[in-house]
């Protein structure tokens, strides 16, 4: 037997574990955020508890391999780093977003430390697409847009609404997979390209800016680095873009409300100030740059929320995580924090380079939002960063 047939029959012989699928279901629940149960919590937060659960009794009871990496090394040293910053300031939002922080990074860890087989791996992607089909689905059906954004079109689901700029995280990841199932020309090709299309649209239908870049940008990066077609070949996929870029324009720009076209002007950024951001910004560089200690070990965890308020700036976020992780955290928080960025870049591209660069995507999109562990899309891309996938000895032919 051939080592391609030998592969393929390991492949066959694979199963797919129940902590497998409840990852993939803790995955295809990420919309169910927004959605608000009984005793204050989410019904993400319930589904997180069973698989949680599941997994911690898995622990015990269980033989599959666990192993950890330096994804999980550098987030460990940032949840210590941020307990530490209770002796800045300890007020209830820093206590929420520490102990949000400590929640979502038990669930981190166990659903990556696992090591999951071919068949998992393909299950646990593929639910990302699963993401991507819901949430177009629900938002374009169901629109609903929040006070204040005129018609832009957002996420609502049992009562709860997503911020329209957050959405666009969710977006990120599943169009980079229709992107390289497009490349390589899968057998459901126009369903990708017809999918790529519609979810793109829902993310100018958001009118969010900083949404629009971090997802054109992904699409970009992934067709010059990631893709290993021939120049010839993407100078092809460049003509598509610009073509399906007039499509856009001429034909789908228009069926959108004026008010979310008018977002997208150089025009429109300069009058309203990034939607207040740049005002926002400058406060807080502000008060980073008060005294070496500030600058260095930050005020403390949602020390930015005090700041904006005595500055009667109707925002408790910097809309730009990386100047809200300066000054609640200072230096030290922001170089951790980064690191885990880097570190889940580096060892998943060769590996999968749509989940490597959806991360690119995530630091486009946190020059305006702020991601701590209440943005579930930034940290469940992270964690595909982190997951470890059996590989098959044999069979290194077979297109994965």
């Amino acid at each position: 037997m051939s080592p391609q047939n030998t592969a393929i029959t390991e492949l066959d012989n694979e199963k797919i574990s129940v902590g497998a699928i409840l990852a993939a279901m803790y995955f295809m629940c990420m919309p169910l955020s927004i959605v608000p149960l009984p005793g204050g919590f989410s019904m993400l937060k319930y589904v997180s508890i069973l698989v949680g659960g599941f997994l911690i009794g898995n622990l015990f009871l269980g033989t599959r391999k666990m192993q950890f990496n330096i994804v999980h090394f550098l987030l460990a040293l940032y949840v210590v780093y941020s307990i530490s910053s209770l002796f800045f300031l300890r007020d209830e939002r820093a206590v929420v977003t520490l102990r949000g922080t400590f929640e979502t990074s038990i669930i981190f860890f166990l659903i990556t430390s696992r090591v999951y087989n071919e068949k998992e791996k393909n299950l646990i992607i593929n639910s990302w697409l699963v993401v991507g089909i819901i949430t177009t689905i629900v938002m374009l059906t169901a629109t609903v847009s929040l006070e204040g954004t005129g018609n832009r079109a957002t996420l609502g689901i049992g009562g709860g609404t997503e911020d329209p700029n957050q959405l666009c995280g969710y977006f990120i990841l599943p169009v980079l997979l229709c992107v390289e199932k497009i490349n390589k020309k899968d057998k459901l090709l126009l369903f990708y390209i017809i999918l790529a299309v519609v979810m793109i649209y829902a993310v100018f239908r958001t009118g969010s800016r900083g949404g629009l870049i971090a997802v054109f940008c992904s699409v970009l990066i992934y067709i010059f680095f990631a893709s290993k077609a021939s120049f010839g070949s993407k100078v092809k996929i460049i003509f598509g873009i610009l073509l399906l870029a007039v499509v856009f324009v001429f034909v789908l720009i228009p069926l959108l409300p004026a008010d979310v076209t008018e977002r997208f002007s150089v025009a429109s950024v300069a009058e309203d100030k990034g939607s207040g951001r740049f005002d926002i910004w400058a406060i807080l560089l502000g008060v980073i740059f008060e005294n070496v200690n500030s600058m260095f070990f930050g005020h403390g965890l949602e020390s930015t929320s005090v700041f904006l308020a005595n500055a009667n700036i109707n925002n408790t976020v910097a809309h730009n995580h990386w100047i809200q992780l300066w000054c609640d955290q200072g230096l030290i928080g922001m170089i951790i924090f980064f690191s885990i960025f880097v570190a889940g870049i580096v060892r998943v591209y060769k590996q999968n380079a749509a989940v490597a660069i959806s991360i690119f995507g995530m630091l486009f999109l946190s020059m305006s939002l702020t991601m701590y562990a209440y943005y579930k899309p930034f940290w469940n891309i992270i964690m595909m960063a982190a997951i470890d996938f059996q590989i098959n000895k044999v069979g290194d032919n077979i297109e994965r």
